[in-house]
């Protein structure tokens, strides 16, 4: 089953009034999960809106490495030192 904007609604409102047990849906396809803490629906909560809304997700960050092969060393096939890298 696909995450829907009300089941982000639902989720909220039980964080903000305190409760831990969630109804999500209606009728044929409802659901009631209780949650243990806080936490667990704050991890909820991110995941559903990473699902509902893709581009709300911070983008993951990468730093390259590059490597001229001019250091001292003798890598990757004996001793070498990282003096030169920074």
């Amino acid at each position: 089953m696909a995450y829907t904007q009300d089941d982000i609604d639902a989720l909220k409102e039980a964080i903000a009034t305190g409760a831990r047990r969630v109804k999500f849906g209606s009728g044929a396809d409802s659901r009631e999960v209780e949650y243990r803490s806080l936490d667990d629906m704050m991890t909820t909560l991110a995941f559903i809106e990473s699902q509902v809304n893709p581009q709300n997700v911070p983008p993951s960050r990468s730093v390259g490495v590059y490597h001229s092969g001019l250091t001292h060393g003798h890598w990757p096939y004996g001793e070498w030192d990282c003096r030169g890298w920074f």
